[in-house]
């Protein structure tokens, strides 16, 4: 089966820790889902990126859902809920898999933002 991983998921001693025989298929991003009649514009910023592996068929909690790898090959994927809670190890993780240069900038600016600053909105 194939998990999406993102976030501090992603970093590759959590991988290896949570699934000793998993292995890396591809980077990729998750497709928009569909908000009512409105699906969310690729490169808007509900766009998720991260990596997809192969992993054997377990139970686990997470949603069904489309990811597309950055080669433009479809996955059917467990896309689990990601660990963003540090945004350190999330930009290194996602240097280290060398995700979309437009996302990693989009993480580094995150992580390079006041995070006791209230968010507006």
């Amino acid at each position: 089966m194939y998990v999406f991983l993102s976030g501090a998921e992603m970093q590759p001693e959590r991988v290896l820790a949570t699934w000793p025989e998993a292995r890396f298929v591809a980077r990729g991003r998750l497709e928009p889902r569909a908000m009512g009649t409105v699906v969310a514009p690729i490169g808007a910023q509900y766009e998720t990126w991260g990596i997809i592996v192969e992993i054997p068929r377990v139970e686990t909690a997470g949603d069904e859902r489309q990811a597309v790898s950055d080669d433009g090959r479809p996955f059917a994927v467990v896309a689990l809920p990601p660990d963003d809670g540090d945004v350190a190890a999330v930009l290194a993780a996602a240097r280290y898999w060398e995700l979309s240069p437009a996302y990693v900038r989009q993480l580094a600016g995150a992580a390079a933002a006041p995070s006791d600053e209230p968010i507006d909105g």
